[in-house]
């Protein structure tokens, strides 16, 4: 990436946001500080990933508008099942009862309704990566959600994202808070515009999530983003006593996603899964980060990324699971492993341990490979032609991450989705 291909951010385009939003004034300020902490931080937060930054190199956004968009209709996602809808950089359908005092809104209308709830919870992670910075800043949508002490969500929300514009850049805001013994599970799609040869488009967004104490919160999410698309996916997960957060991500798309995943176990007993599935075919880049720390005692993170890569796709995992010296009986494990079906394609798998008490459990593994020719021999001495076997060794391979996946027709649709992919072989 060019050294200046952010310059053209200015604080006038972030004043523009917050005056067309009706803001406060602390949200403005909440704003230009976060595009000043963009410009000043690094592309990575860990010094022992910076020289697997060649994804953003060579990458020119130089013609991409930052500047408030005016959507554009879209029709195909309407008049379906979901509850809400997300068209370029608006929320333009909501279609949920607030049960039982939940609250499932858009993050502007929460900025106005809710400031001071709003406020304190945006203030919580104070240091971030580059670019939640720059979501931070740029936001114009995002989700609300706040469930309620004692609250039990029986239906799954589901959102889905649609970017229709070219050359342009999108940023949502999400923030999501389940309070004491409360449930609740989301299925979120992304998707853009499938027209050829149209320009190069950003989306990104910071997500935040603090699940306090007893409760439980899965999010399932799918990107399907076409090859002009360029991703920044952040999130950030605080987790309570006895709580459990369960996070899916299929990476089925999209020119560069880069992706980070930040869990802190802080509540003694609690318990993440985070669970991550690249499908890379052309020259797609997928650049995943993954962090979990253990801070109470008891606690139990599993990080366990597979990726399946043809062509010139590239993926890279930078994990890091961190047990502190608090941090008794913690068990904690960091897999990444990938399949190359071609030779032009890479993978690079960095597990890291980092491990303050010696009370505890900790592995990882990690293993990037060609596919086996011995399976895949067997199987063709079975009457199957190669590419049948192929579906097949690929298929099992990422079973482990599937099936996790709790909700079965969610479960089914990726899997169709990964099958879809299977054409671009």
């Amino acid at each position: 990436m060019q050294k200046n291909s952010f310059d053209q951010i200015s604080t006038d385009v972030i004043k523009s946001i917050s005056k067309n939003n009706n803001e406060p004034t602390w949200m403005l300020d909440y704003r230009l500080d976060s595009l000043k902490k963009f410009h000043e931080s690094s592309f990575e937060q860990s010094n022992l990933f910076n020289k697997y930054n060649e994804f953003l190199t060579n990458l020119n956004i130089d013609n991409i508008n930052f500047e408030i968009s005016k959507q554009e209709e879209e029709t195909e996602h309407r008049g379906r099942h979901i509850n809400f809808l997300q068209i370029n950089n608006e929320m333009v359908e909501r279609n949920i009862d607030d049960e039982n005092n939940a609250v499932f809104i858009d993050i502007n209308e929460a900025i106005r309704e809710y400031p001071d709830l709003v406020k304190s919870y945006i203030k919580k992670n104070p240091i971030r990566d580059k670019f939640e910075y720059l979501s931070d800043a740029l936001f114009q949508t995002g989700l609300f959600i706040h469930i309620p002490k004692d609250t039990e969500i029986l239906e799954t929300i589901r959102y889905i994202n649609r970017q229709e514009n070219s050359n342009r850049a999108i940023f949502n805001k999400n923030l999501i808070i389940l309070n004491d013994n409360s449930v609740c599970n989301l299925f979120i799609e992304h998707y853009s515009s499938a027209k050829p040869d149209v320009d190069d488009s950003i989306f990104g967004y910071s997500k935040d999530i603090f699940v306090s104490d007893n409760s439980r919160l899965a999010i399932t999410e799918m990107e399907l983003f076409n090859n002009n698309m360029i991703a920044f996916m952040n999130k950030r997960s605080e987790i309570g006593k006895q709580s459990s957060v369960k996070l899916a991500v299929g990476y089925l798309g999209g020119k560069v996603s880069r992706s980070r995943s930040y869990s802190n176990l802080s509540g003694d007993g609690s318990e993440i899964q985070d669970l991550h599935l690249v499908v890379g075919t052309k020259e797609e880049k997928h650049d995943l980060v993954t962090s979990v720390k253990h801070s109470g005692r008891n606690t139990k993170g599993s990080v366990d990324v597979k990726g399946v890569l043809t062509g010139k796709s590239y993926m890279t995992l930078k994990g890091m699971n961190k047990i502190e010296n608090q941090a008794f009986e913690a068990d904690t494990f960091l897999g990444g492993h990938a399949i190359l079906l071609g030779k032009h394609a890479r993978a690079n798998i960095i597990p890291g341990l980092e491990i303050d008490n010696r009370n505890v459990q900790a592995k990882h593994s990690a293993a990037v490979a060609p596919i086996d020719e011995d399976l895949l021999f067997y199987l063709q001495s079975r009457a199957l032609d190669k590419n049948t076997a192929v579906k097949i060794i690929v298929t099992g391979f990422l079973e482990s991450i599937l099936k996790r996946i709790e909700v079965e027709t969610i479960r089914e649709q990726i899997e169709e989705m990964v099958e879809f992919k299977f054409k671009e072989w």
